[in-house]
């Protein structure tokens, strides 16, 4: 079994994505590979209502298809998958590019202090218990923030993330989109009417100085510009542009 562990992950490589690391860990997502015993082709699928979907290795149609009917991101770990998924749907798919910064920052800690301070009179910042988990899940903006897990005990066991709280409601959030055992991925959303007032910027401060307290790595992959750009106001770092598919 660990040999077939070994060789999977060969197939993955250097890839620097959190969300195929838990998925080879078997903390959260799924590898599926083409042959058991001998793979030569893998896919690691992240998620639960909205999918993330990595291929390497050879590719392979069958493994492709297992993505098919799902709200899910494809990407390619070469140019050979990327001309499979264009020669399967076509049309179907919409190419489009994401962001990846670097795993390897040098957090100014004073200065994420300094945002954490600047959080407007009248909104509070708190982490997230069970009853502020659900609350989450009640609405579509906020989903992605605890939604990936299976519960709140497996979010209390593996999740780390914070709220900003006005008159009780919760209006912004940065948590873990994914954990893995040396850090988390991170996802900040923002409530529409409470937009462009820094309090993603606050969220996401106050999750980066206590992922540093707790010895973990708190990455950053970027969906479009605008979130690189509030990555580098962290702090963070482009590493690479790369490209990525879904369903038109």
């Amino acid at each position: 079994m660990a040999e077939q562990t070994s060789q999977i992950a060969a197939l993955f490589g250097d890839w620097p994505e959190t969300l195929i690391w838990t998925c080879l860990e078997g903390r959260m997502g799924q590898i599926h590979v083409d042959d058991s015993q001998s793979p030569q082709s893998a896919l690691a699928l992240y998620g639960r209502q909205s999918f993330f979907a990595f291929l390497a290795g050879k590719p392979d149609a069958a493994l492709l298809r297992k993505c098919e009917g799902k709200d899910i991101i494809l990407v390619p770990q070469d140019q050979a998958w990327a001309d499979l998924i264009e020669s399967q749907y076509g049309h179907r798919v919409r190419l489009f590019t994401r962001y990846a910064t670097k795993k390897d920052t040098l957090f100014d800690r004073e200065y994420l202090e300094g945002l954490v301070d600047s959080l407007p009179e009248g909104f509070e910042v708190t982490s997230i218990n069970r009853s502020l988990y659900e609350a989450c899940l009640v609405e579509a903006w906020s989903q992605d923030l605890v939604g990936n897990f299976a519960d709140f005990e497996q979010f209390a066991t593996f999740g780390l993330g914070y709220l900003v709280l006005h008159k009780g409601q919760v209006v912004s959030g940065a948590s873990s989109y994914a954990s893995y055992s040396g850090g988390i991925e991170i996802e900040v959303d923002t409530r529409e009417g409470y937009r462009g007032q820094g309090l993603a910027t606050i969220c996401a401060a106050k999750l980066i100085l206590t992922c540093l307290e707790r010895g973990l790595y708190p990455s950053w992959d970027a969906h479009t510009l605008t979130s690189l750009k509030l990555a580098e106001k962290l702090g963070y770092e482009l590493d690479k542009a790369y490209q990525a598919y879904e369903w038109r």
